[in-house]
């Protein structure tokens, strides 16, 4: 995929949380990204490479990943707590998505 080459992880949650969940539900965040990436197929692919990779560095055990996520309205205190909002972001995301297209 084209972003990998100069992808910056901080950047992209920066950016996906202070967009999307910004203060909102999980689902109002999944929503608006779902209505942008079905409108915007890229940006779909775009969203799950963002996740997986965010999900991949918080299992990596970085300390950074908190300090991003806690400027969102969201609280983690550790790894578990990280990976468990990323993980239920992307699956609501996911499930999100797949309604909307019909799958």
């Amino acid at each position: 995929m084209a972003i990998a080459a100069e992808f910056d992880w901080r950047e992209a949650l920066r950016v996906l949380f202070a967009g999307t969940v910004n203060q909102q539900t999980l689902e109002e965040a999944a929503e608006l990204m779902v209505y942008v990436s079905t409108r915007t197929p890229k940006c779909h692919e775009e969203y799950l490479y963002v996740l997986d990779t965010l999900i991949e560095v918080t299992s990596s055990g970085s300390d950074e990943l908190f300090s991003l996520i806690n400027t969102s309205g969201y609280r983690v205190y550790d790894t578990a707590g990280a990976l468990e909002l990323l993980s239920d972001f992307r699956k609501i995301y996911v499930g999100e998505y797949e309604r909307a297209i019909g799958s």
